[in-house]
């Protein structure tokens, strides 16, 4: 090679610096097109609440309550909700269409779990009726009712003409009638919804006697947890991403209205369940994700967000590994909350008090199985 081919060739470096600058020339041009790629929402600006503190005196101070949960059984890895028939057993649906049935002995000892039906969607709600039927709300197939022996018959799966698009969480009121969440439009669960920071939920209402579904209310924050009053006057809906209950009156001089009934939780509101005594025990999914907050009031960055893929996003609203329960009184005064702060448990969608035990069941996203922690230290 001659002197002056050898002077034409680029040097190692050269050939480094060349390919460097043309791998930050395409790294460039990617973001400027990715910032120039319309957002497929228009976030509606929102200044949520100071979350509350874990630290400071009072109901919301971190504690120990459920660091010591007992595994009841992990064959429902992911139990959004569970119910109990008459008899006492566990019924909890798992994200694989499963329902599972837990029987316990007389030491009160779980013994293992075995399949009561399938319903081939995502069984979430479960309740059972007066005549022993499983009431089932699927994000999938709609509202179910499955007999004892495990038939299924699909109760409704359309409303006003149009469809439910994501059945989640009941109740039953003594006359038969079933209050329901229909969750959100988009049909699943997205991190874009939370960017647009609008509502797309509804409660709906069966009536077993007409076989109507009604909306009562529309416009509602990620619809999630269903639960009746004691004296059945009025019905709470989670409102997951304001986190809030809110309130609709059945009765009364408020009757087909609605308020709030508690608000800035500190964390995003799943499952509402009531106890012997008029409590309300609500699972938290996650504790408030600041981030998530801050988006809310800077509506340029939730659209930006909102462009990128979901499949990218997911680990972006993964639950904070620190379990939460809350325990709200018939006023909505907040008496007590239950805490993991080591988040051994966490993911906690609902709150079951069932003789003892506060039963916890979780979603995908957090810790498996149903657990178990005694109502009396």
């Amino acid at each position: 090679m001659s002197t002056e081919q050898k002077q034409r060739k680029p040097s190692t470096g050269q050939q480094i610096r060349r390919w460097s600058l043309t791998l930050l020339g395409v790294i460039v041009l990617g973001i400027v097109a990715f910032l120039l790629i319309p957002a497929p929402v228009e976030p509606a600006v929102w200044s949520a609440p100071a979350a509350p503190s874990f630290e400071k005196e009072g109901p919301w101070k971190e504690n120990n309550k459920l660091s010591s949960a007992e595994l009841v059984t992990d064959r429902a890895e992911f139990p959004e909700f569970i119910t109990f028939d008459k008899e006492g057993r566990l019924y909890a649906g798992d994200s694989d269409g499963k329902i599972y049935r837990v029987t316990f002995d007389a030491e009160d000892k779980a013994q293992p779990a075995e399949v009561f039906a399938d319903t081939h969607g995502t069984p979430n709600g479960l309740k059972f009726d007066a005549a022993g039927n499983l009431i089932v709300a699927d994000i999938q197939k709609g509202l179910l009712s499955i007999d004892p022996n495990g038939n299924i018959e699909v109760l409704t799966t359309e409303v006003d003409g149009g469809p439910i698009y994501l059945a989640n969480e009941l109740d039953i009121a003594q006359d038969g009638s079933i209050y329901f969440s229909d969750t959100s439009n988009y049909g699943k669960v997205m991190f874009k919804e939370i960017a647009e920071n609008k509502p797309h939920g509804r409660l709906l209402k069966y009536d077993p006697l007409t076989k109507q579904t009604t909306v009562l209310l529309e416009d509602l924050y990620f619809a999630n947890g269903v639960v009746l009053s004691a004296e059945e006057d009025f019905v709470l809906v989670a409102e997951s991403y304001h986190y809030q209950l809110t309130r609709y009156w059945l009765k009364g001089p408020k009757q087909g209205t609605s308020d709030i009934f508690a608000e800035n939780l500190a964390g995003f509101p799943d499952n509402i369940t009531r106890d012997a005594q008029g409590h309300f025990w609500v699972g938290v999914f996650t504790t408030r994700l600041s981030f998530a907050d801050y988006m809310h009031s800077h509506p340029w960055l939730a659209a930006t967000m909102s462009k990128v893929p979901q499949s990218l996003l997911n680990g972006a609203s993964a639950p904070v590994k620190h379990g939460l329960v809350a325990e709200y009184g018939p006023e909505g005064e907040l008496i007590s909350s239950w805490h993991d702060p080591e988040g051994t448990l966490y993911g906690i969608t609902t709150a079951v008090s069932q003789g003892k035990y506060l039963y916890l069941g979780t979603a995908p996203g957090g810790s498996q199985g149903v657990h178990r922690v005694p109502l009396k230290p």
